[in-house]
């Protein structure tokens, strides 16, 4: 496997607003602007509709050092960021920024407020083995649909495993973590062997848990040739 791009690496963080000013002694507009002075946020809530936490109050374009923060979403049950590099950035940025703020700005913000997190982490890679390899079954399902397919279509295709979902029943939980996938990367050829991952995880869990897959892929396909 070969990392080719982090594509989004996202902390999501459930806190509630209301705890965080619990008195109402802090005040919004003055929090923004603090945020935006010391992160250079190019996009930062403006005008009255701006601050609508049902929608998302929205910060784009900020940085932390060397870390760009791509964007903030405030809900009033929530906090999203998202950076471009890794999911412990983004973690990172949350605390260090409500930590500031609780020191300077009177919010009240403990670590220990963060009872439930999750993850999205999203990236793009090579890999010749992860897709077409996964089981003899498979492979010969695609070989199938290669022959038949094309009799009734009247033009040549080539089917091969398109995509990996490793999910929970979504009716256990009304909000939950995302699933799991691995699937070509849009506007890639096939031959390519370039994929896109999508997972609930941090992003360096994320890409071992894909170089222990590949691993596990390809130990499973030397067995099969070994017997056969």
């Amino acid at each position: 496997m070969k990392l080719a791009a982090i594509i989004l690496a996202r902390y999501f963080v459930f806190i509630e607003t209301v705890e965080l000013n619990p008195k109402g002694q802090a005040f919004f507009p003055e929090l923004v602007m603090a945020l935006v002075n010391r992160y250079g946020f190019v996009k930062f809530p403006q005008k009255t509709e701006d601050y609508d936490e049902t929608k998302g109050v929205v910060f784009q374009g900020g940085r932390m050092g060397n870390v760009t923060v791509a964007q903030i979403q405030v809900f009033n049950h929530a906090t999203v960021v998202d950076t471009a590099s890794s999911t412990d950035d983004s973690e990172r940025f949350f605390n260090e920024a409500l930590t500031w703020l609780s020191k300077d700005f009177g919010i009240a913000y403990r670590p220990e407020m963060v009872r439930r997190k999750t993850y999205v982490s999203q990236i793009s890679f090579y890999s010749d083995i992860v897709l077409p390899k996964l089981h003899p079954a498979i492979s010969r399902l695609a070989d199938h649909l290669s022959v038949r397919v094309p009799e009734y279509y009247m033009q040549p295709l080539k089917y091969q495993p398109s995509g990996l979902i490793v999910g929970y029943d979504p009716q256990t939980v009304k909000t939950g973590p995302s699933a799991f996938t691995i699937e070509p990367r849009a506007d890639s050829l096939f031959e390519e062997h370039k994929y896109f991952s999508s997972a609930p995880l941090p992003t360096n869990e994320h890409i071992a848990l894909l170089e222990q897959f590949e691993k596990d892929v390809n130990d499973f396909n030397a067995r099969v040739a070994f017997r056969s």
